[in-house]
């Protein structure tokens, strides 16, 4: 029975285990799986919301590992509803994650008390893999469970002895369902553990029990066990024989394929996870504390020997030895698994630890070295520091806050990560099939999100020249470049398509626009030009009085906006009439880099050095750094993603970088990297797709992307 003492022991344990945890899911980066488990919850929840159980049982992503923590990670999608994406679902896995991974700690709090539940709450790989959206802690938590549930079987005074064997038997069939190689690892320690719960049920009877007894109870409890592991995995419910054949089949092929082979670990790795703390060197900005995992590990050596001798805790050293053969055996050697030998490992650790400490305890009684060492200061000293050390906490803590809520929902794909090249992306477009075209300085990239959720996404490079503005039509997607206008089909095949103008050829190409006809209006370096459907071309030389056309917004009202070098051409093609703004207006010699029409019909133009200008259909207005409305004045694109919300990028004055603006219709917030995800590159474009994903295309740090709200 635990003591007033031992339970506030606990509890502060609990405590512990959950803000670390909770600190982690916060701050860990995206890790290399998460993708792909959070991706099979969204298809789990979806599959659910429309009451499609076959689909879930059929669902074919992921099926090397069984359904019931990703399972559980789509409860949390459903409850998210329609602000369900792959950002709010990742936060939503890792907390479910974080709080599993301390119901692990306060379940061996509960059967083997505070001390081993406070080594598990500090083991850092453990903290790691249980604040990810992993399927790690689900696991870790049902076998403690069943640990502590046949441990409480084993005692001579255990009452209700049964009801725990059951109990065991069911956690552990989950604990299977959540993922396999749990089931493997301990199974040697958990068929002991189970017989010497069965025995100590067998030495209260009466008469005495044969073998047949335990035969027949211990097939009992493994049926038990599988019953819960058929039921908690929807996978295997048709056609149960071949699709565990098949998810074998997988992981034998997986453990000979590319990516296990990839990694190029050695035979003996799993010693290294065990031996060290490799979670503090990969974080270090999340692990504040030199990680106790190898200490723990080296405790669980010592302690070997002595858990070998003993009848009742022996099962702890055939699970750390056999489970780490199996480990060494193993071809495929990821760090996750060593999680399989952390419940031993601290189990084997804390009975050396608790003698250590009450041998330094009575050193201390002895000696007194405590009254020599440590000074006694008054109360108010304590009460000071406490107050300057709560300031210090807040202040840090307040904006670890600020940085961890603002990062959510945000991601970037760095240059040359998978097909994106390295460079500045000065266009991107969505496309209808679900797509995204990136304008890149040496051509198009075509972006494609995977079609199963383990799928990496598929890139496509097209060398079409540096690629300044897309748009696409029926005809296909067309892509306005240094070397002219090419047109691209669905299946990546293209043509050139740069008309001769002028009697000038290969004529440059920096913008195009396609209205919702499909005529495209384009800018060029002598002027303007127009493309009808039937295929006619028509010059426009007055569009920026002849020069170099930056860019084109077109008004509902059916009025084209041409923006060039220090002058806007307004163009009604019902009455043929043009019309200028240029320094008379407050356009001086910079270039237009964007123009927008607004859902009010303002036109907005970007300029490269002279702010942002506002058309009201009357007059100019300025918004500048003068006037405070702006944090710099070159401004590089424009987006309206919502009627009323302006996103404006901008480039800062004589130094590397930019900001991220977004305008409400009463004040501009600018995005800074202390309150949000976005770097402080340079933005060049914008664009939201069909998932209202903003893609921001930067000059040095590839794309951007935040998932803006329903």
């Amino acid at each position: 029975m635990q003591t007033h003492s031992s339970r506030g022991w606990l509890i502060g344990v609990i405590i512990l285990a959950a803000l670390l945890r909770l600190w982690a899911a916060l701050t860990l980066p995206r890790d290399f799986d998460e993708p792909v488990y959070v991706g099979a919850a969204l298809d789990y929840a979806r599959l659910i919301r429309q009451g499609d159980w076959v689909g879930v049982i059929d669902y074919p992503g992921n099926r090397q590992h069984p359904a019931l923590s990703k399972l559980i990670y789509a409860g949390g999608a459903l409850l998210l509803g329609e602000s369900a994406n792959q950002t709010t679902v990742l936060l939503a896995a890792r907390l479910i994650s974080a709080l599993l991974g301390t119901l692990a700690v306060a379940l061996l709090g509960f059967s083997a008390g505070p001390l081993a539940a406070g080594l598990l709450a500090v083991h850092t790989l453990t903290i790691k893999y249980t604040a990810q959206a992993y399927l790690e802690a689900l696991p870790l938590a049902l076998t403690v469970a069943a640990l502590g549930a046949w441990q409480r079987a084993c005692r001579p005074d255990a009452t209700r002895r049964r009801g725990w064997l059951w109990l065991g038997a069911l956690a552990w069939g989950l604990a299977s369902a959540a993922k396999l190689n749990y089931a493997i690892i301990a199974a040697p320690a958990m068929v002991m553990l189970a017989l010497a719960a069965l025995h100590a049920e067998a030495t209260l009877q009466p008469h005495n029990r044969g073998r047949w007894w335990y035969a027949w109870r211990l097939s009992a409890l493994a049926a038990v066990a599988l019953l819960a592991f058929t039921i908690a995995n929807p996978t295997i419910w048709r056609e149960p024989f071949a699709r565990l054949a098949a998810m074998a089949g997988f992981w034998t092929a997986y453990s000979h394929g590319s990516e296990a082979l990839a990694a190029g670990y050695p035979w003996y790795q799993p010693l290294i996870w065990v031996a060290t703390a490799p979670a503090v060197g990969w974080h270090p900005e999340v692990f504040f504390f030199p990680g106790p995992d190898p200490w723990l590990t080296l405790l669980a050596l010592i302690g070997l020997s002595g858990a070998w001798r003993d009848r009742q805790r022996r099962y702890l050293a055939v699970w750390l030895v056999s489970g780490l053969l199996i480990l060494l055996w193993w071809p495929v050697k990821w760090p996750q698994y060593a999680l399989t030998l952390v419940v031993p490992i601290v189990l084997l650790a804390t009975p050396v630890l608790r003698r250590l400490l009450a041998w330094l305890r009575d050193l201390n009684d002895y000696w007194g070295w405590s009254e020599i060492m440590f000074l006694r200061p008054p109360r108010y000293a304590w009460i000071a520091l406490a107050i300057l050390v709560g300031f210090i906490a807040t202040v840090y803590g307040t904006a670890l806050i600020m940085v961890t809520v603002g990062s959510i929902g945000w991601s970037a794909i760095a240059p040359s990560a998978g097909g994106l090249p390295p460079g500045p992306i000065y266009a991107i477009q969505p496309l209808r099939d679900g797509r995204v075209a990136l304008g890149s300085e040496t051509g198009l990239v075509i972006w494609q999100a995977p079609e199963v959720s383990e799928d990496p996404p598929r890139w496509q490079r097209l060398p079409l020249g540096r690629v300044y503005a897309l748009a696409e039509t029926a005809s296909g997607l067309w892509v306005a470049s240094s070397q002219g206008l090419a047109l691209v089909s669905a299946n990546g095949h293209w043509e050139w398509q740069t008309p001769t103008l002028g009697g000038q050829r290969d004529l440059a190409m920096r913008t195009v626009i396609a209205d919702p006809e499909g005529t495209l209006w384009l800018g060029t370096s002598a002027g303007g030009a127009v493309r009808y459907r039937d295929g006619r071309w028509q010059p426009l030389p007055q569009a920026a009085r002849g020069g170099l056309v930056l860019s084109i917004a077109l008004d509902p009202a059916g009025e084209v906006w041409f923006g060039g070098l220090g002058v806007v051409s307004r163009y009604t093609p019902a009455t043929g009439r043009w019309k200028h703004f240029d320094r008379a207006d407050g356009f001086g010699g910079a270039g237009i880099a964007a123009l927008l029409v607004d859902h009010h019909g303002a036109v907005w133009a970007a300029t490269l050095g002279e702010g942002l200008a506002r058309w009201d259909g009357t007059r100019w207005e300025w918004l500048t750094t003068a006037n405070r409305q702006l944090p710099a004045q070159t401004i590089t694109t424009l987006l309206e993603p919502t009627p009323g919300e302006i996103w404006a990028g901008a480039a800062r004055p004589l130094t590397t970088g930019g900001f991220l603006l977004r305008y409400n219709g009463r004040e501009w917030r600018n995005f800074l990297p202390r309150d949000s995800g976005f770097t402080g590159a340079e933005p060049l474009a914008l664009a939201v797709d069909q998932q209202r994903v903003l893609w921001i295309g930067t000059r040095a740090d590839g794309v951007i992307t935040y998932q803006l709200g329903p």
